[in-house]
């Protein structure tokens, strides 16, 4: 597998792909400062983009049509009828998708309330039909089934509270291993995170 990887650079935007940026199947951007990434724009091939631990707060994809893997953990993304719009009509075939650390997606570990992130998955799973993980979870037939009879495609709004530290832990960072049904690469992405957060009203 092909592979492009620019991690912990400091890097504010990434507008300069390589000629080649087509044959790359794997994109690795995590550990910078990212705001934008029109670049992206040129991975045309890519079956697995990382995207941990920058600034994005919205993507502005390309049609992505062999991308089955997309990490966006601990971005600023708040809104997610947006990014989920953006994500069915530009990664139709994504299977493995998560956003933990994102104030889009309910922390149910900090705020305790599992109904807030169960309806947060119904909207993502409803709008991926091809959608096989989501965060730390599997996605399972009876939630497919629940999300397609009872809930609208898009959600306006699910936020709640910006989730803000002085010096914000890397709680959302994939790691890195072996998973029966994902294989050695998609694995760590989606293994169950173990969380601390500081809390601060904004």
């Amino acid at each position: 597998m092909e592979s492009f990887s620019l991690v912990g650079q400091d890097i504010t935007e990434f507008t300069d792909p390589p000629a080649n940026a087509s044959k790359f199947h794997h994109l690795d951007l995590s550990y910078n400062l990212l705001e934008k990434a029109d670049g992206i724009k040129r991975f045309v091939g890519l079956r697995e983009l990382i995207l941990d631990n920058n600034n994005l707060s919205c993507l502005n994809l390309p049609l992505l049509p062999f991308l089955r893997t997309l990490s966006l953990n601990k971005n600023r993304i708040y809104d997610l009828s947006s990014l989920l719009e953006e994500l069915s009509q530009h990664t139709p075939h994504l299977q493995y998708l998560s956003l933990l650390g994102n104030q889009a997606c309910p922390n149910e570990l900090v705020s305790g309330d599992e109904e807030d992130y169960q309806r947060y998955r119904f909207a993502v799973i409803r709008a991926l039909p091809e959608l096989r993980f989501l965060d730390s979870r599997p996605v399972l037939p009876e939630e497919r089934a629940h999300a397609l009879k009872h809930h609208s495609p898009f959600v306006a709004s699910l936020q709640k509270e910006v989730i803000t530290a002085d010096s914000p832990p890397d709680y959302a960072t994939p790691l890195r291993g072996d998973h029966p049904e994902l294989g050695p690469r998609n694995a760590g992405i989606f293994k169950r995170m173990t969380f601390w957060l500081s809390l601060c009203s904004r």
